[in-house]
């Protein structure tokens, strides 16, 4: 995954080394460079699978209940609920069929657990939520997460 993963900045670099310039190749979104999950802060790592998946070191791929509840919840007229894992979500954001909307039919939500199931066959937990902190979009039309911008690099300029 890493491998293939492109920001969407190209950075120009003085001769030290030190950016002076990034320019944004990609319009759509704004990619910051890999992210490795030790970089991330172990606080963030934590509210993030709160907010998003709970359960997501308890299940395989898919939280049947979490998936329960929101079908209760919508056969009663309850408030909407959602109830994709992070793998779930990883599987929608690494599978082009899957996204703008292929995931809202049942059929789509079938195929996106099926496809959630086979990455945690295949992936550790570490692996999957590094992969999400990377692709998901945060903050608009930011994708992945960012430890600092470029401007305050703790890379120090020489000469």
């Amino acid at each position: 995954m890493r491998a293939a993963y492109q920001p969407s900045d190209v950075r120009l670099l003085d001769r030290h080394g030190a950016v002076i310039h990034e320019l944004r190749r990609d319009p759509t979104r704004r990619r910051f460079e890999w992210t490795a999950l030790a970089d991330v802060s172990p606080a963030v790592r934590t509210a993030v699978v709160a907010a998003e998946d709970g359960r997501f070191y308890a299940h395989h791929g898919v939280d049947w209940w979490a998936l329960g509840a929101a079908m209760v919840g919508r056969v009663s007229g309850g408030p909407a609920r959602g109830a994709s894992t992070i793998s779930m979500q990883v599987a929608r954001l690494l599978t082009p069929d899957l996204q703008a909307g292929g995931s809202a039919t049942l059929r789509g939500k079938w195929r996106q657990m099926l496809a959630a199931r086979a990455i945690e066959r295949a992936w550790t937990k570490a692996e999957i939520l590094e992969t999400y902190l990377n692709l998901a979009t945060f903050r608009g039309e930011v994708q992945g997460w960012r430890l600092r911008p470029a401007c305050c690099s703790t890379r120090r300029r020489t000469g």
